[in-house]
């Protein structure tokens, strides 16, 4: 009888540890999974409602992208947009290079690096890889330059969770107006905070 019983609290033991790695690694998998909401407004904004949690492959570096980050996949120019689906199995790669245009800690070279390498993970085709790199090289400039205007002006790009109810039919551009009069900004970097972090080099 007793053997009986070690041996349903093994199997048992051993279910739950199973269940508990299942759970775990959907967690984790989850969590490198883009979870947007379209801004319907507008129709071509999308703001995280998780954190984006990205390792680079090359280096075990952990990129995270915030809730509340809102992208519009614009740091990849039109061009290249018009060759790879930002919407489809690039999204993360977009989605990480759009935050790194905006957070500005690395360089915009470390940043188009580092979606070159994102997209070869994605198993992007050689001339996708190379047009897209070509692409951010040549007119890369401009949405980051935009992106240093907006931020000294202390301009929203990540929605705080007390903002985060966004109403139905909203334009982000609105959006992001309407906070910033309600004196909502975006948090500057100290001088500790603006050191490139370790994901910056591959």
């Amino acid at each position: 009888m007793k053997t009986r019983i070690v041996a349903s609290l093994i199997i048992v033991c051993a279910a739950l540890a199973f269940v508990s790695s299942q759970v775990a690694f959907a967690i984790i998998k989850a969590r490198n999974t883009p979870i947007l909401q379209l801004f319907q407004g507008d129709g071509r904004h999308f703001v995280l409602r998780q954190p984006l949690v990205y390792e680079i492959k090359k280096t075990g570096a952990i990129v995270i992208v915030p809730e509340g980050f809102v992208t519009d996949f614009a740091s990849v120019p039109w061009v290249a947009r018009s060759i790879i689906a930002v919407l489809g199995r690039h999204s993360v790669p977009a989605i990480v290079h759009d935050y790194l245009y905006w957070e500005q800690k690395c360089t915009r070279l470390q940043a188009d690096l580092i979606m070159f390498d994102a997209m070869e993970e994605y198993k992007s085709t050689w001339f996708e890889k190379h047009a897209v790199w070509r692409a951010l090289r040549l007119r890369g400039e401009g949405p980051w330059s935009i992106n240093t205007t907006d931020r000294k002006k202390g301009l929203l790009r990540v929605i705080p969770p007390e903002y985060a109810d966004i109403p139905a039919n909203t334009i982000w551009s609105q959006y992001r107006q309407e906070l910033f009069d309600h004196g909502v900004r975006e948090t500057q970097q100290t001088a500790v905070d603006s050191k490139a972090p370790s994901y910056c080099k591959l």
